[in-house]
């Protein structure tokens, strides 16, 4: 985590708590309490992500990465990334997880970015079990047609942005 992502993180935790505190009425003790059962939930499915994360990293050679998602890439990388992240079958943490080690790999900053936003918004495992049982297959093929350019221009802005 970067410093800047850290202080947000852990100064909002802090402002929240003493709000909580100054409330008297058990908030913080009662936020304590989510806090640890979310943290007795999430702990180990967190560990076994950047398990899953770090070997799906380490059998994808880092010249691939660099190759493919590196700063070289370009325009080939926002596409690629794109097209990996509707192909990854997992929740955030498991997403995230990628996306970092693909990071500490030399995945470039926009690629990341298409990669996620693909992931997003496509993420084939979530179509086939909830959109399409849930809402019907018309209604999918309408948000996909709708969506299809997005992860392209989220990783071309940042190409751009980046590129400053």
């Amino acid at each position: 985590m970067n410093d800047l992502g850290a202080l947000i993180l852990y100064g909002g935790a802090l402002v929240l708590g003493v709000v909580a505190l100054a409330r008297r009425d058990a908030s913080f003790r009662r936020g304590l309490r989510r806090a640890l059962e979310q943290s007795i939930n999430l702990l180990p499915r967190m560990i076994f992500a950047l398990i899953a994360a770090g070997f799906i990293v380490k059998l994808i050679p880092t010249e691939v990465i660099v190759g493919y998602l590196g700063a070289e890439s370009g325009f080939k990388g926002i596409l690629i990334g794109s097209l990996t992240g509707l192909i990854v079958p997992s929740g955030p943490a498991v997403a995230f997880a990628i996306a970092a080690a693909f990071a500490l790999e030399g995945a470039s900053v926009p690629a990341l970015v298409s990669f996620l936003t693909g992931w997003s918004v496509f993420a084939a495992h979530r179509v086939l079990i909830f959109e399409i049982p849930l809402l019907g297959a018309h209604f999918v093929r309408l948000r996909m047609l709708s969506v299809t350019a997005l992860p392209i221009i989220a990783g071309t802005a940042a190409m751009l942005i980046t590129s400053f």
